[in-house]
């Protein structure tokens, strides 16, 4: 009898350890359940913030080029002289890097409102375009 009453009590604190046993691990599942949900908020919110930060900077960026072209076309001289030396620089750049004789120069709306000039390169196309300082327009 004693020998069932301690094999009884031996199953019975088995039993109990068991049970505490897949309790802890009922609540080590729900925390580990509960760190991801609020990982993942974190997440979302790192993102969201993120996000928002793009938009200001993009938006700063929208202004001032709103800003810059408002000046520009008050000021269409300005404007069409940015535009000749932009277009100047270019055929320089192609003549610099190109090793044939430089092609026609091509008139732009901009370039054709008094700014008309001859490359020297197509005057004399047998001769070598002759090495020259980048053009710097002067508005005064």
């Amino acid at each position: 009898m004693r020998r069932a009453v301690s094999l009884l009590l031996l199953i019975l604190a088995i039993t109990a350890c068991d049970q505490r046993g897949s309790a802890d691990a009922r609540l080590a599942d729900a925390d580990a359940q509960e760190r991801s949900r609020q990982e993942k908020v974190a997440k979302d919110m790192v993102a969201q913030t993120e996000d928002q930060v793009r938009v200001k900077m993009l938006e700063q960026r929208l202004v001032a080029l709103e800003a810059q072209v408002a000046a520009m076309q008050g000021d269409r001289k300005l404007l069409d002289a940015q535009l000749v030396e932009q277009r100047l620089n270019q055929i320089e750049a192609g003549r610099v890097g190109a090793d044939d004789p430089a092609p026609a120069a091509t008139s732009t709306p901009a370039a054709t409102r008094g700014q008309s000039r001859a490359p020297a390169a197509a005057q004399n196309p047998s001769q070598p375009p002759p090495a020259r300082k980048p053009l710097v327009l002067d508005l005064r």
